[in-house]
């Protein structure tokens, strides 16, 4: 069943020539530039954090790590690319300090200081607009009084990346942990217990999608962890997502599949409940890969699962190459390990200096053609 929301348009970003610069200085300054024909290759970078404060790079090409950046804060966790690949800003220390790492020069160049004076806060969700001049964040705050702590009601708040100024859009309801945002920059994304529309510049929720809050005689609630998210290649967010048929009472997963292009949302019921904690699209949209204890290979035309593979290890994050051909995955261990999507076989695993733990798995935007 697909149903459709508020229509608004979304691409997956188009990547300048500053950007196209910035990853192959990343691959002459890693010693991993392409020779021979691999020269006309598009460079193609994935970034993924560690524990203790490292951001690893991955050089798509030639799949070698291609370097580390030290961060100030321990086990960075939500990340976003800067729209020209010049930038990633990173969340770190608990959720409660957000940096920006000059990519090219692979340094923590600035840490906003984000935290009002008296509390405490965690981010649970990041994104930046079209123009890349502002982050917007979803935060928790936890005022400390002397003889009690207070916890005051979830928002997203604005910050402008050049002189960090905050400026709050919206309280939101409790359980959002993602954060996406329309091309044009109208429209905010918020993923938690229901899906929510904010319009920043009016400052108001303007739309809801039910999911945790469906309540309906055939369709029961739909339970769906926004923690794990990537749509660079297809465009498509999509998440695991669990609930009861009423009526049968048994027990069934699927994809729930936001195309951030059309605005469709469509919960794909796919069986009986496999445990996962993310997905991954394909960029041609055909196949979808979950994870956890198995890599899932789902039809998306046909709406079925057709292949399951154990992995030798759980796993929470994941991406995709361009072509399609490879995924990586990676979480609870440190590695990243490649699996070759035709074959579902193992193809490659790249050792890490440290656990990525939680974090998210970011790909380079997409380069202009």
């Amino acid at each position: 069943m697909i149903d459709k929301i508020a229509h608004f348009s979304f691409s997956s970003g188009i990547f300048c020539s500053s950007a196209r610069a910035t990853a192959l200085a990343l691959l002459l300054a890693a010693g991993l530039a392409p020779a021979g024909r691999a020269q006309t290759q598009e460079p193609e970078m994935y970034a993924i954090g560690i524990h203790p404060h490292a951001i690893v790079l991955l050089d798509g090409n030639r799949d070698e790590i291609a370097g580390e950046i030290q961060i100030t804060g321990r086990s960075p966790k939500d990340m976003v690319f800067s729209p020209d690949g010049k930038y990633l800003y990173v969340t770190s220390e608990g959720r409660s300090r957000l940096e920006m790492v000059n990519v090219a020069q692979r340094k923590a160049e600035k840490v906003f200081d984000l935290t009002p004076a008296g509390h405490r806060m965690t981010i649970f969700g990041l994104t930046i607009n079209p123009k890349g001049d502002l982050l917007y964040i979803h935060v928790k705050l936890v005022k400390m009084l002397p003889d009690e702590f207070k916890v005051e009601p979830p928002q997203i708040w604005s910050v402008d990346v050049k002189t960090g100024k905050i400026n709050k859009i919206v309280e939101v309801p409790e359980g959002v942990m993602t954060l996406a945002m329309t091309t044009d920059g109208r429209q905010l994304i918020a993923w938690g217990r229901d899906i929510y529309y904010v319009d920043p510049a009016q400052g108001r929720i303007t739309g809801t999608y039910p999911l945790m809050s469906r309540n309906l005689p055939d369709k029961g609630p739909v339970d769906a962890l926004a923690a794990f998210v990537q749509f660079e290649r297809s465009g498509i967010l999509s998440l695991p997502f669990y609930t009861k048929d009423p009526i049968t009472k048994k027990d069934i997963f699927g994809f729930a599949n936001m195309d951030l292009t059309t605005g469709k949302m469509d919960l794909m019921e796919l069986g009986p409940p496999v445990p996962l904690y993310s997905v991954i699209v394909a960029p041609d949209r055909k196949h979808a890969y979950g994870l956890m204890l198995q890599l899932v290979e789902v039809d998306m035309t046909a709406r079925k699962v057709e292949r399951m593979v154990n992995l030798e290890r759980t796993k929470y994050v994941a991406n995709i190459s361009r072509d399609g051909k490879k995924a990586y995955v990676s979480g609870a261990s440190p590695f990243i390990h490649i699996y070759d999507t035709a074959s579902m076989k193992l193809i490659k695993t790249l050792n890490l200096s440290g656990d990525p733990g939680v974090t998210t798995f970011r790909a380079l935007p997409p380069l202009a053609h």
